[in-house]
């Protein structure tokens, strides 16, 4: 059941500021600002309604971005800092913060944690700019922080150093944090089923706490990962777009997208009253459920 209230809330479940030498940017928070500080209308099938991004789950993308040695550009605790700094001004901002097994070290996100940790969200892993593979002992210390504070880990899923194999057999050593695969397995929809199949598995066996981000999905292919999903699988899949990469620093593509993914769910699902609900879940409730319940907001 939907309370009214939350009708038309958004948490974005997947946001940067800072740099990104692949694409050749640097996104200051006035970027996302510009597209997600205010309602704005988007269309369901032709029917108008007003929606709004209440929250926003953002890290630094300079503390993931690579030097050209492949080293990362800057230190976990000056890319953390920034971040917790940005979001003070920012009170949608809620921060991941950004961990680098193997150059980093996990002692540094206690300290900042123990000092600042009404202010932090969750933790963000990136295996391919890292090049060392998720299921790398490295990633146990930042996973054990996460455990003993009871943060979710988003890490980056793809293929190679970020395959979403890797990224369960790490979860299963944790299996009490939440773990997200953010873009469910970026790349083609085979990636995507290959992922989709790895979190039914993982809920299924109750072996690992996995969840996933729908970022970069096809409208088309998000409706298919709702209709062959069960029902704790559905409550395990969050929205995200990865904005400002690709087009979404466009004020005008995030309504679109928006607008399109609930178009596509609408009109997948016959009962009304079921597509309201797997909407409101995507858009909003579980992420709700993971990130914010229980915490003092």
């Amino acid at each position: 059941m939907i309370d009214e209230e939350d009708y038309g809330k958004i948490i974005e479940a997947h946001a940067h500021i800072g740099t990104w030498c692949a694409d050749n940017v640097d996104f200051t928070e006035e970027t996302l600002n510009a597209v997600l500080d205010e309602p704005f209308t988007v269309s369901i099938n032709d029917e108008e309604e007003e929606n709004e991004v209440v929250a926003i789950l953002v890290s630094n993308m300079s503390g993931i971005d690579q030097l050209p040695d492949g080293t990362p550009k800057i230190g976990e605790m000056e890319a953390n800092e920034y971040m917790l700094d940005v979001a003070a001004e920012n009170p949608k901002y809620k921060t991941l913060i950004v961990g680098q097994p193997g150059y980093g070290d996990a002692g540094n996100l206690v300290d900042l944690i123990e000092r600042r940790g009404d202010e932090i969200y969750g933790i963000k892993l990136h295996p391919n700019t890292l090049q060392l593979d998720a299921n790398d002992p490295l990633y146990e210390p930042y996973m054990a922080v996460a455990q003993e504070y009871g943060l979710p880990v988003l890490f980056h899923s793809q293929d190679n150093y970020s395959d979403p194999f890797y990224i369960y057999e790490t979860a299963q050593k944790f299996p009490e944090v939440p773990v997200i695969m953010a873009h469910l397995g970026m790349g083609g929809d085979d990636n995507h089923w290959y992922a989709f199949g790895i979190l039914q598995t993982a809920l299924r066996s109750g072996t690992a706490n996995l969840y996933a981000d729908v970022s970069w999905l096809s409208p088309e292919m998000i409706v298919a990962i709702l209709q062959r999903a069960d029902e704790e699988t559905l409550s395990h899949l969050f929205f995200g777009t990865d904005i400002p990469l690709g087009p979404y620093s466009d004020p005008e593509v995030y309504p679109a997208r928006v607008s399109e993914v609930k178009s596509a769910i609408a009109a997948a699902f016959e009962d009304e009253e079921e597509a309201a609900d797997l909407i409101h879940a995507l858009f909003y409730q579980n992420a709700y459920d993971v990130f914010f319940a229980g915490r003092d907001e």
